[in-house]
């Protein structure tokens, strides 16, 4: 059957077919990697149920599969979590979704409740793309965990480490797992001096990966950090740790709403008491006009106060399907400000480098929708690559 299926496969000829069939393509092709990744879920499920003294699915996964160690974790997992998840296993098995949906949803469960999951998130994951549903996902999760996620903390902080070594190449090798909390500062310390770096070699008007590759910057950035106390710094609204609570979590009686680091897990509250000691505390309103969120066109570009506000709101680009992090976004004005826009955050929304270049050049638009901004192409399919 499976020869038979490859012969087939090799035999498609896509040497001169239209933009529109290319893409049938490459949807049907999704779909049927999706049917064989359910298959190979589905048998890591049997062969575990088998209790013959046999090899375990990871190693079936790795030596039968070919897969690597990490993959056949993954797939043993997934399919471990997706017995307690049938309308998911259901849409993987019709190849609604893909095995990396699955993967999401089953951490999700982790975090939650298998059933919840699969009545709250299984319609959703078969409508989203992969980034937009664990994006989607870690928001729910982050509004449904027990405790606001105290308990799944204080494990991880027990469970944080840092070994170092020097590997056979003489080369020093650091490995640090932490918390989310410790991981979101490191990160955005990081992203700060990387990006000195990066303006340094050249930035946008330059050729910065002439000078070093990206890892050869973020080992630098990370080596300047440690080294140079003067290099740690703020830097800017973007690259600053930006935590969002309701208005509810922040007092002191009986809290309750959500509370978290933009694109991170929820905050337990002991962690976001512990945080405010020492953070610029930002109130923001998102349905009523007030400065300094709101500046017409005094100014053309936006205050940090509004930047924090478009990050608290928007969270991420808003192209479709985007969901890379307000760290390497700019601010867009949807009415160009040169054509009259205004500085006002209901005027701008974050665009990663790609989206904007899509609004300015390739005719891009932003629309508003029911779950806020969002950049698209009218003119689908895609004008370009």
């Amino acid at each position: 059957m499976f020869d038979s299926m490859i012969q087939k496969v090799r035999g498609v000829t896509v040497a001169g077919l239209s933009r529109a069939e290319l893409e049938d393509l490459v949807a049907g092709a999704g779909r049927v990697v999706a049917a064989m990744g359910a298959l190979q879920t589905r048998c890591a499920t049997e062969i575990e149920a088998l209790d013959d003294g046999g090899m375990n699915s990871k190693t079936v996964l790795r030596e039968a599969g070919r897969m690597s160690t990490r993959a056949a974790n993954k797939v043993a997992k997934t399919a471990a979590g997706l017995v307690e998840l049938p309308k998911l296993a259901e849409s993987l098995a019709q190849g609604k979704i893909t095995t990396e949906h699955a993967e999401v949803a089953v951490s999700a469960a982790a975090k939650t409740s298998p059933q919840q999951v699969n009545d709250q998130l299984s319609g959703l994951a078969e409508e989203s793309s992969v980034d937009t549903f664990t994006e989607q996902s870690r928001q729910w999760v982050n509004r449904n965990q027990p405790d606001n996620g105290a308990g799944r903390y204080e494990r991880q902080r027990r469970n944080r480490s840092l070994k170092h070594w020097v590997n056979d190449e003489g080369m020093g090798v650091l490995l640090a797992e932490l918390d989310p909390v410790s991981y979101q500062q490191v990160r955005k310390a990081v992203d700060v001096e990387y990006d000195r770096l990066w303006r340094g070699d050249g930035g946008r008007d330059g050729s910065p990966d002439d000078v070093r590759t990206f890892p050869q910057r973020m080992a630098d950035a990370f080596v300047a950090l440690l080294t140079n106390p003067a290099r740690r710094g703020p830097g800017s609204t973007r690259h600053q740790l930006i935590a969002i609570a309701d208005i509810e979590r922040l007092r002191g009686d009986n809290p309750t709403g959500v509370a978290e680091i933009v694109g991170g897990e929820a905050l337990p509250q002991t962690v976001l008491e512990r945080l405010i000691c020492t953070a610029a505390v930002t109130g923001i309103v998102f349905d009523g006009k007030g400065q300094p969120l709101w500046v017409g066109r005094t100014h053309r570009h936006a205050t940090e106060a509004q930047i924090k506000a478009i990050i608290a709101r928007d969270r991420h680009c808003r192209g479709k399907h985007c969901t890379s992090g307000p760290e390497r976004c700019e601010i867009h004005h949807i009415v160009p400000w040169e054509q009259g826009g205004r500085t006002d955050i209901d005027e701008m929304c974050l665009a990663c480098p790609l989206c904007h270049h899509n609004i300015h050049d390739r005719g891009y638009t932003v629309i508003k929708t029911n779950t806020g901004y969002q950049i698209i192409n009218p003119n689908n399919p895609p004008n370009g690559p």
